[in-house]
């Protein structure tokens, strides 16, 4: 499903901040919020994970973990420990552990066949 938005709204105190979906890195599920992610930021949104991964749609993000969803636009390196592969690390350095439940999807989005 392509994205079916092209920014979020982030309501703050006496304002409403437009992020492009482009310019977030990745998202990290925090109960009823998210932490958006961005290349030298983060904004807490309140909404939750499920559905704001709803709203991107599944061609430029993909879920990693149960509480994370990453653009693949910024992805570097997928690393292996002990023979599985379970850390993505982006363009920023950051790495995000993989889920063995969503490692399967995270090679299909990126055309991959998973080795272990």
């Amino acid at each position: 499903m392509a994205s079916t938005i092209n920014y979020i709204p982030v309501r703050s105190i006496g304002r409403i901040r437009f992020i492009a979906i482009e310019e977030i890195v990745w998202i990290k599920g925090a109960a009823n919020y998210v932490e958006i992610h961005l290349q030298d930021s983060m904004v807490l949104h309140r909404e939750t994970l499920t559905s704001l991964a709803e709203k991107l749609g599944d061609e430029q993000f993909v879920r990693v973990h149960r509480s994370a969803i990453v653009n693949i636009d910024h992805l570097h390196e997928i690393s292996s420990e002990l023979g599985r592969y379970s850390l993505v690390e982006l363009k920023n350095g950051q790495e995000i552990r993989i889920g063995n439940a969503y490692r399967r999807d995270l090679f299909q989005s990126l055309g991959l066949e998973q080795a272990s």
